[in-house]
């Protein structure tokens, strides 16, 4: 079976085909096949994508009608139509190395490597030794990695990390970071009072943009009252400043980056208490029972 490479958005090509002789491409498929029955034996538990959980040890996320799989589907049911990668292509470009261990048994799986400029080989970085002259030679190569990112079988994907998938495949359409005019509007809602002078885009990394976005794809500043936030952030003890009172009653939105992303964790209710020992405790990972 056919090895390909996966480039990225740089590429006018989306994906080639590596060309191995005999003896490599048995090496190549066995190794493939190896780390393909490895994901599939240590994470046996697969569970629907849910931005704000981690998997635990022997569990791995699943998008199903993957539509951005299509392509490799496609490269591996029409090998011979692909692009075959030349040195002149090069390696930087490369975001995935895959292949279909199996195929065409079916199902098809198709199993995933990321692939980093860590793994290029370049020859002419080197010294040979050849009739005890050195010398340099011009070659390129790569080295394969010894794990899987993802399992793509049919148009369901499998994979443990997310960030790792985004490298290779835009998945804005399954979690996208808030917006400069996203944090605006959610700053804007009527439950929040908001300090003069106030700028949320000034201090928005990527986690406080993904809280937002999580926050309001969640809909709790919308369809939950300020009263009912501020008796939950009492009963876990956290502190909520607050102004107004009645209709008026508004949330007081902190200054300060730390205080902002505390605030933030509360929203995406990531504290909880426990109600065997009235412990309050912090979640970096939740998931509807």
């Amino acid at each position: 079976m056919a090895l390909f490479a996966l480039m990225n958005k740089s590429s006018a090509v989306r994906v080639y085909r590596i060309d191995t002789d005999a003896k490599t491409d048995i090496e190549i498929t066995n190794s493939f096949r190896n780390q393909l029955n490895e994901f599939e034996r240590d994470y046996s538990v697969v569970l629907p994508y849910e931005a704000g959980y981690s998997t635990s040890s022997n569990e791995c996320h699943k998008i199903a009608n993957f539509l951005e799989g299509l392509d490799l589907i496609d490269a591996v049911n029409r090998s011979t139509a692909m692009p075959p990668w030349t040195k002149q292509v090069g390696l930087d470009n490369i975001s995935a190395l895959f292949m279909a261990p199996d195929y065409p048994s079916p199902p098809l799986k198709i199993a995933i490597q990321s692939f980093s400029k860590r793994q290029i080989l370049a020859a002419s970085k080197y010294l040979w030794l050849q009739s005890n002259v050195f010398s340099m030679a011009d070659a390129l190569g790569f080295n394969l990695d010894d794990k899987l990112v993802a399992v793509l079988e049919d148009k369901e994907i499998k994979f443990r990390n997310f960030t790792n998938l985004r490298s290779m495949f835009d998945m804005n359409q399954y979690f996208a970071l808030a917006t400069d005019n996203d944090l605006t509007n959610f700053k804007n809602q009527t439950a929040f009072d908001i300090p003069q002078g106030f700028s949320f885009t000034n201090i928005a990394d990527n986690v406080i943009r993904k809280k937002v976005a999580l926050i309001n794809k969640s809909g709790i500043i919308q369809n939950i009252p300020v009263q009912k936030i501020i008796d939950a952030a009492s009963a876990l003890s956290f502190t909520l400043n607050t102004s107004g009172s009645g209709p008026s009653l508004k949330i007081v939105m902190p200054i300060s980056k730390k205080e902002v992303k505390e605030l933030l964790d509360f929203l995406d209710e990531d504290y909880f208490k426990s109600e065997l020992t009235q412990t309050r405790f912090r979640s970096n990972s939740k998931r509807k029972a």
